[in-house]
């Protein structure tokens, strides 16, 4: 006996399913984010960045882009130095942003990283996203 040939809402289905991102089944009450972390050292020609500047930063640069919120907390940053390859540290702070997956989230992360990045003369700023359940 033959097998039974795929029909075209089967295969639709099946397409749908297989592209549809991991975390769509979110709990009741919560709906997919994506959440954005971004990771800024703290010392500038190695000195502390102000708290002044930063909260100048904060100001100009990331509550325009989200005025709907976001977090900041106080971290200390390890890595290796690129230009000495020595194992560097120094304060930091992580800016934390849970919304709709959308164009315009990614390009406001990408317009914080690179301001700071030519403001504060960083090497690098990171940057991790990952999609999320959530509600607020």
């Amino acid at each position: 006996m033959p097998k039974p040939a795929l029909t075209r809402p089967a295969i639709l289905l099946a397409l749908t399913l297989a592209a549809t991102p991991a975390y769509a089944a979110c709990p009741v009450g919560q709906t997919p984010m994506l959440s954005v972390r971004l990771y800024f050292g703290l010392t500038e020609n190695r000195k502390l960045i102000t708290d002044t500047a930063w909260e100048d930063f904060l100001a100009r640069t990331v509550t325009p882009r989200f005025p709907g919120g976001y977090t900041v907390t106080n971290a200390m940053g390890r890595w290796r130095d690129q230009k000495t390859n020595a194992i560097a540290r120094e304060p930091s702070r992580i800016i934390e942003v849970d919304a709709p997956d959308t164009k315009e989230l990614r390009d406001k992360a990408e317009e914080i990283r690179k301001t700071y990045t030519a403001r504060f003369h960083q090497q690098s700023v990171g940057i991790v996203t990952m999609p999320v359940c959530g509600a607020f």
